[in-house]
């Protein structure tokens, strides 16, 4: 009796699947690139995208830090240079200072030692003939160009000068008087006039000192023009019992003058009249 196709059991297929063949290929790439980044990382892409590791970035930092710490050495060291080159030329200054000074003094005490010794050198003595020997004689005989002497027709002898006689000079009579022996002049009596006494313009009363000063320091500003050359005074115009004091301004030339600035202040409703310059300084 035989069986039929059915009864007979089914064999399972034994070929590889397409689920299979896929993490095989998954699993041989995983393990290859195990090796090659095991074996030969260089060989393998750049997947960082052109970013540095941190440690670049610290080098590129501390690289950066140098750099410019050199150039704030080399600005420094020109810096140092120029000081130097400052202070040779002070230093050249002052000894070209110190020796026109030195020159200086020396002829500040060379000038004394010139006078004394001009004052102190005697005039030159002028060389006076002496009439009662010969040199005189024999010095015009010596002459080559002397005029010889004229002579007078019928003239009167004159006695030869005597040897050693005194030589006569003109004189002044002595009956006649000179200005210094005349009559004394007589002076009449001193006259002393007394000086002007200054102008000056009162322009404010007030009961106190400080308030005169803050009245000065308002109208002095204000009016420049008029009171901006002038001083500020004050004096004493009230009582022990109601006092007083006035502030004024001056000095000023002539009254003319005073009457002018009155003139201009009182246009621009400020007090003032004419009065002398006195008191203390404000």
């Amino acid at each position: 009796m035989t069986k039929s196709a059915s009864d007979k059991p089914m064999r399972g297929n034994t070929g590889a699947t397409p689920y299979a063949a896929i993490w095989f290929t998954l699993g041989g790439a995983g393990l290859g690139y195990l090796c090659v980044a095991f074996f030969a990382p260089h060989l393998l892409p750049d997947f960082s995208g052109g970013r540095m590791s941190l440690g670049e970035t610290q080098v590129m930092r501390v690289s950066s830090d140098v750099d410019d710490l050199k150039s704030s050495l080399n600005k420094l060291q020109a810096d140092v240079e120029t000081v130097k080159a400052d202070v040779a030329a002070q230093a050249n200054q002052t000894q070209q200072l110190g020796t026109q000074l030195a020159a200086l003094n020396d002829k500040v005490h060379a000038a004394p030692m010139q006078a004394s010794a001009l004052v102190q050198s005697p005039p030159p003595t002028p060389d006076v003939p002496d009439f009662g020997s010969g040199a005189s004689q024999a010095h015009v005989e010596d002459a080559p160009n002397a005029a010889p002497p004229t002579k007078v027709i019928n003239a009167a002898p004159q006695a030869a000068p005597q040897v050693g006689a005194p030589i006569v000079t003109g004189s002044i009579n002595k009956g006649t008087k000179t200005a210094s022996e005349g009559d004394a002049i007589s002076f009449g009596p001193a006259v002393v006039k007394p000086a002007p006494k200054p102008i000056g313009i009162q322009i404010a009363t007030d009961s106190s000192v400080d308030g005169l000063r803050i009245t000065w320091s308002a109208l002095s500003q204000t009016h420049a023009d008029q009171l901006g050359t002038l001083i500020a005074h004050y004096a004493d115009l009230g009582t022990a019992a109601n006092p007083s004091y006035g502030l004024i301004a001056g000095p000023i030339k002539s009254k003319a003058d005073a009457k002018k600035i009155c003139k201009e202040l009182a246009a621009q409703s400020v007090s003032c009249k004419v009065s002398d310059f006195k008191g203390s300084v404000l």
